[in-house]
């Protein structure tokens, strides 16, 4: 009986639980790539209202020029 165990340990137990964290692993890492480039996206996205912001800076400045001039 106690053979019959450690067969079945080695054969099924083992590799399952093997295989359980080599899925486990490549799941995280994907998940972890995954929000890198959420982060990447989101890095971009403020840059661009940082840029929109300084776009409507100057375009306020050359119409309060324009006011002041009249």
């Amino acid at each position: 009986m106690e053979g019959v165990i450690a067969i079945l340990s080695t054969m099924v137990i083992l590799p399952g639980i093997i295989f359980t964290f080599i899925y486990k692993t490549k799941k995280d890492k994907a998940e972890l790539t995954k929000l890198e480039y959420r982060k990447e996206i989101l890095k971009l996205e403020l840059e661009k209202e940082e840029l929109k912001i300084k776009l409507l800076e100057e375009e306020n400045r050359k119409l309060d020029k324009i006011i002041n001039e009249e």
